[in-house]
């Protein structure tokens, strides 16, 4: 599964502008949005305060190509993603390309 680039923004919440592949400032939560994947069966997000620790959050199954990150404290965090299949292990892809948001 191919990967490369799929994170395609960090946004903020309603009303909030949506900003392509950079880091934004702006409130919680975090929207992420990205491509759908030939052959995945779901997403995993990752984030961390630094783009080198980013740790597994929250699973999106097939189907959804967005999710918010609630819960974020004021300050920056770093958001990156793969791609996994229905293996049993799951085949999971590379990480993304990392997006981040400051929240103020």
């Amino acid at each position: 599964m191919a990967i490369a680039g799929l994170l395609n923004a960090c946004g903020g919440g309603a009303g909030e502008p949506v900003v392509l592949a950079t880091c934004i400032t702006g409130t919680a939560p975090a929207v992420l949005t990205w491509d759908a994947v030939t052959g995945a069966t779901g997403y995993r997000i990752y984030f961390g305060t630094t783009a080198g620790s980013l740790l597994p959050v929250v699973d999106v199954p097939e189907g959804l190509t967005t999710t918010t990150v609630t819960g974020l404290s004021s300050g920056t965090y770093y958001f990156a993603a793969t791609a996994y299949d229905s293996s049993i292990p799951p085949n999971e892809s590379v990480l993304s390309n990392v997006v981040c948001k400051t929240i103020s």
